[in-house]
């Protein structure tokens, strides 16, 4: 007699189908983990980096006090999807047509871009601090990694020139996350406005950039792992991570653009610089590297040289790049 009266075939089918729902259910919370730990706004991850940022404040020249010195301008400006996003201004106290939009990384605040804002600000801009997606007041559960925000800089970009009026010249400049949205943001149709963009230390691509992190990070198979949260943010976040690649935005560019990266950068590798600076028209890269600076070190570590490099590439004096 069979078990609880089923056929041998009936227990084989039962088997079967608990094996695939067992194996879908596992599926779901790996993938729910992933987005949770990897695109949501105050992850896992997030509070991490948070923690460790704060811990580096010093060697990174991060000084939350540099803000008491200003008053800053709170605009709102409403996403292509209707999130609304906070960015943060600090008038030049000369006048000035000249405004450079600073974006900052991966779970950061704005009032660690400091240094990056200061360094604009001493030349004479009007400075535009973003607070990205999902990020501080901005609106949001997940975070853009660049691709979504490419397109909300349009809408900053946009601000800006109703701000400061349509003779203004606007420099783009990202940091990290920030800097991969300046990439990406290359490909769209950018006003005239826009004269320059920088990246210092991006990431090429959204996809490979989370199976790096997850190779170097754990014993989990990292292809699988960035495949599945490919599948989750599609679904729950709104974009493909494979589609989000700088590389097929490049191209496209039509403006002057500098990479900055430290040599020494084991979180974005140093690597991605050259697979950025390839993909780019002959006639607008630029690119400058730091031997002695990891990630997000190369300004902390060498201000007066990266001063000078900003200054001279925005300047149009491409002689000392590449």
């Amino acid at each position: 007699m069979s078990l609880l009266g089923l056929s041998t075939i009936e227990i084989i089918c039962l088997s079967i189908f608990s094996a695939l729902l067992f194996i879908f259910l596992l599926v779901v919370i790996i993938g729910e983990i992933l987005l949770s730990i990897s695109l949501k706004r105050d992850s896992l991850i997030g509070k991490i980096v948070a923690k460790e940022t704060k811990k580096a404040y010093k060697s990174f020249k991060i000084d939350l006090d540099w803000w008491k010195s200003f008053k800053l301008e709170e605009e709102c400006v409403t996403s292509f999807d209707g999130k609304k996003l906070y960015p943060m201004i600090l008038k030049s106290d000369v006048k000035s047509d000249k405004v450079a939009i600073v974006i900052h990384g991966y779970y950061a605040k704005f009032q660690e871009m400091n240094k990056y804002a200061e360094m604009f600000y001493d030349m004479g801009y009007n400075v535009v601090i973003t607070q990205n997606r999902a990020h501080g007041k901005s609106e949001g559960r997940f975070i853009g990694m660049g691709w979504l925000d490419r397109l909300d800089m349009l809408e900053v970009i946009n601000m800006c020139i109703e701000k400061f009026g349509k003779n203004c010249e606007i420099d783009v400049f990202g940091l990290s996350m920030g800097a991969s949205t300046v990439c990406m943001l290359a490909g769209e149709n950018l006003p005239i406005n826009v004269k320059h963009l920088i990246s210092d230390c991006a990431y090429a691509s959204v996809f490979e950039q989370f199976k790096y992190v997850y190779k170097s990070q754990t014993n989990l198979p990292a292809n699988g792992l960035a495949n599945l949260l490919n599948y989750y943010a599609k679904f729950r976040a709104g974009y493909s991570i494979k589609n989000a690649d700088a590389r097929l935005q490049l191209p496209k560019c039509k403006v002057p653009i500098l990479f900055i990266h430290g040599e020494k950068d084991i979180f974005v590798p140093y690597s991605n610089l050259q697979e950025l600076y390839d993909s780019t028209p002959q006639n607008l890269r630029y690119k400058y590297s730091f031997s002695n600076a990891g990630h997000a070190e190369c300004l902390p570590f060498n201000e007066e040289e990266y001063r000078q490099v900003v200054k001279d590439f925005v300047n149009n004096r491409f002689d000392k790049l590449n």
